[in-house]
């Protein structure tokens, strides 16, 4: 078990990973990332993000981009905005996801877009969060509360009539918990088996623009980022399709250049 804490999602992922780096199986449990800015990127943020980008995508893996994407669709909230969200995006999503040979991918935006309830009636969870979270915003303005107890809600990722017989491979994102206070959107989430190297950095990244949808949809703040990888491991790629390939060596020199990054800087300051 390790708690780590930091500013930035980049500096958080670097903190990481070096911990994994440094135990024998390059894996632990319950692992804990506290990232106090989610949206948040410095100029030495910059770098090593694009340091992992490139990094993945020489090596066959998605980039950090297109991982954030399977999470929160950033580019068609900026392309369609709102409405194009909720709207016909879900199903052009389901259409994607046919095409693909790694149907997977896209799992988590359809799932807090589109969930079917007790009776089987499908409904929009993203949306019904937004409107919930609304709702309190405005109530906390108007009565100028004091700290108090904060608004919170879930949304389950985990859809046991898929997922429950899968050993490895589909979501690994099982729950999101989110919750306002003192004008801020937090969010924790909830990994059941986490990747560090071809995963983490985008989920990460994905995420925290999640956050920023809600936030300033609500009028609201972005608040910090919280992250539980129940397991969690310094992988190696998965070998196939999109999971890229590359050698622990690799992996220890791409954390060695990426501390490098942020090394240089403090040195400068």
């Amino acid at each position: 078990m390790e708690l780590i804490k930091g500013e930035t999602s980049p500096a958080v992922w670097l903190a990481a990973a070096e911990h994994l780096n440094g135990l024998k199986k390059s894996e632990d449990f319950d692992v804990i990332l506290h990232i106090a800015q989610p949206t948040v990127l410095s100029i030495e943020d910059r770098r090593v993000y694009d340091e992992v980008d490139t990094f993945l995508k020489s090596h066959g893996a998605f980039g950090i981009h297109t991982v954030a994407e399977t999470i929160f669709p950033f580019d068609e909230y900026q392309r369609a905005g709102k409405a194009g969200l909720f709207g016909p995006f879900p199903e052009k999503l389901k259409a994607i996801q046919k095409a693909r040979s790694d149907g997977n991918w896209g799992s988590y935006a359809y799932r807090i877009l589109r969930q079917r309830d007790a009776k089987g009636k499908i409904f929009n969870p993203l949306e019904d969060m937004l409107i919930k979270i609304k709702k309190h915003g405005k109530y906390r303005a108007s009565f100028e509360l004091g700290p108090g107890s904060p608004m919170e809600d879930e949304i389950h990722i985990y859809d046991p009539a898929t997922d429950r017989g899968r050993l490895y491979g589909g979501p690994c994102l099982s729950h999101l918990s989110i919750k306002v206070h003192d004008g801020q959107v937090r969010f924790n989430a909830t990994y059941r088996s986490h990747y560090y190297v071809r995963r983490l950095l985008g989920n990460l990244v994905g995420l925290g623009r999640l956050q920023f949808f809600l936030a300033h949809e609500a009028g609201l703040k972005v608040g910090p980022l919280t992250v539980n990888s129940t397991f969690a491991r310094l992988d190696t790629g998965s070998g196939e399709g999109s999971g890229g390939h590359w050698t622990k060596a690799e992996a220890k020199a791409l954390i060695v250049r990426c501390r490098a990054i942020y090394d240089k800087s403090a040195l400068a300051a």
